[in-house]
């Protein structure tokens, strides 16, 4: 990864290393312009930008140097595996839909959280993303496949809220009218459920945070996700209800629904028990299945209608999850450096 790179300058960032060069601050929305509006690579080809701005850029910056592949799922999704600069691998996932196209994003190289239904956790943590290669993904993309993204979810690989900083810094770029002027509310970050860190995300980003419960049990939480063991149900949800209130329209519970294990009733009773009082939505997702845990099956369309209608009946907003890019190994909990392309 490099350290000049140019994806990892903020509009901020760029007016200032502008004025630096005792040129005017204008011109970084100029250059703004050029990479995530018209798409050149090519500092020299940003023809309204000043010849010698040109030159130091060319000297003090980079684009990424990646290895990706792609493949295809019957259903259109695109699932694209980078190798980053340092050799480590990530995904990424384009969903197009009738209504956005939305792009699923990595925060970390692997993940530490060990969830017990996820292919991420089984390669661990290797590291966290720099914003470069977080804003990269969305960048390749956009510009080198031209494909459309309107909405993009910290739903890949890693737990973003691990990686705050570069997080956060990384949406700021998106958002950026003068780059791909992403709104906040198609921006959602997923995490595990890392007390502590919830209000400042939202205060810094003002996206929508989705919160992965999985089990509505403690018992059954700590089983399939570790960290309840840390943080269980009582407390993160008591950190949530403290600050819905301010943020109303930006919290969104997800529910991991295996066979026999978080889809039954005493579940659904449970987490409606608990998101009693307070705005929130709850999207519901049926496990995803694959080589890697073969004894964890998807539950019937009669289970998870049962679920849902327990908690809409409690008057809880919930939604379920359409599964995508399965045959590719590109759904929810799916993602891993081992999936390589076959196309």
């Amino acid at each position: 990864m490099s350290e000049g790179s140019i994806l990892s300058q903020t509009f901020q960032d760029l007016e200032a290393w502008i004025l630096e060069k005792k040129r005017p601050a204008f011109h970084a929305g100029q250059i703004f312009q050029w990479i995530y509006k018209k798409h050149h690579l090519n500092f020299h080809e940003m023809l309204n930008v000043p010849q010698d701005l040109r030159d130091h850029m060319e000297q003090e910056f980079s684009f990424p140097s990646w290895q990706v592949e792609k493949q295809q799922s019957s259903d259109g999704t695109i699932k694209y595996r980078i190798e980053l600069e340092d050799g480590q691998i990530i995904e990424s996932v384009w969903i197009p839909e009738e209504d956005r196209q939305t792009l699923c994003i990595s925060s970390q190289v692997g993940c530490g959280l060990a969830c017990k239904f996820c292919v991420t956790g089984l390669q661990g943590l290797k590291r966290n993303l720099s914003v470069e290669e977080i804003v990269g993904q969305v960048w390749y993309v956009r510009s080198v496949e031209k494909l459309p993204v309107s909405n993009i979810v910290f739903m890949g690989m890693g737990e973003p809220l691990q990686n705050l900083q570069q997080v956060t810094k990384a949406i700021d770029i998106l958002h950026h009218d003068k780059a791909y002027g992403i709104g906040r509310r198609k921006i959602s970050v997923s995490t595990a459920g890392l007390i502590g860190k919830f209000q400042t995300l939202l205060e810094q980003t003002r996206v929508n945070l989705a919160i992965s419960l999985t089990g509505s049990t403690n018992e059954s939480r700590d089983y399939w996700m570790p960290i309840n063991q840390k943080y269980n149900l009582e407390a993160l949800i008591g950190e949530v209800k403290q600050i819905a209130h301010r943020f109303p329209k930006s919290i969104m519970f997800e529910v991991v629904m295996i066979k026999d294990q978080t889809d039954t009733l005493e579940q659904a009773k449970s987490l409606a028990n608990y998101l009693q009082g307070f705005p929130c939505k709850v999207n519901l997702i049926p496990y995803n299945e694959n080589p890697h845990f073969p004894h964890l099956k998807r539950p019937s369309s009669r289970s998870i209608e049962q679920y849902r209608d327990v908690l809409q009946k409690k008057g809880i907003r919930t939604m379920l999850r359409r599964n995508r890019g399965n045959d590719i190994s590109a759904a929810c909990g799916q993602l891993s450096k081992e999936n390589k392309s076959i196309s």
